[in-house]
């Protein structure tokens, strides 16, 4: 067991890095990359907006995930709130985090790329987690397998508590972790004003 919970923490330290150098990749490749949509019109502006959405919402979203794990991830098994209707609610608003970014570009094909791409990382992840998972729970684990999506929500599978233990910590870790989703925000708009002024050429145009 103690080998196991060793590769899933090596396996979660190349998921961070993994994370990294797509975020390294993207930051170097988007100068040369540009909206087709006209800068001025409502498609533009609406691709940024829903992109900032998303990433409001991946910040509550992860939050509330944190206040049902209650400092019990690893110890129990969780299959209550966000968790009752799919098994991996943290990363599935990893993803739209990450899809949010990626329309701050005001393209939708690249906020989609993004995405699939952190969705690979997190799948790769999740499959390493579920080995640990069903050695530590058994069969009620497989039979929370088959009840719950595991990433794509099931609304109606939902089901809580009246009351959820809060381990206030790591709900601000949380919150921590996930502001940098905002660098996206002057990030982008430092590339937009670079390729409008000229200093850097842009070759494709995607909507």
């Amino acid at each position: 067991m103690d080998a196991t919970w060793e590769h899933l923490a090596r396996a979660q330290v190349r998921r961070r890095r993994a994370l990294g150098v797509l975020a390294v990749i993207a930051v170097c490749l988007l100068p040369w990359l540009s909206s087709a949509w006209p800068e001025t019109g409502w498609v533009n502006e609406g691709l940024e907006w829903v992109g900032l959405a998303l990433l409001i919402l991946a910040i509550f979203g992860r939050c509330a995930c944190m206040l049902y794990l209650g400092g019990r991830k690893g110890a129990d098994l969780v299959a209550e709130g966000p968790y009752s209707i799919s098994r991996n609610p943290l990363y599935v608003f990893s993803i739209l985090a990450v899809f949010g970014m990626g329309l701050q570009t005001a393209s939708l094909v690249i906020g989609l790329v993004l995405a699939a791409v952190a969705s690979l990382i997190f799948n790769w992840i999740v499959s390493e987690e579920e080995v640990l998972l069903r050695q530590v729970f058994g069969a009620s684990y497989d039979a929370y397998c088959k009840r719950t999506p595991r990433f794509l929500p099931k609304l109606s599978l939902w089901q809580s508590p009246q009351h959820v233990t809060v381990d206030l910590q790591g709900v601000w870790k949380t919150v921590r972790d996930a502001l940098p989703y905002f660098l996206s925000i002057p990030v982008f708009e430092a590339i937009e004003v670079a390729q409008q002024a000229g200093w850097v050429h842009v070759y494709f145009f995607l909507y």
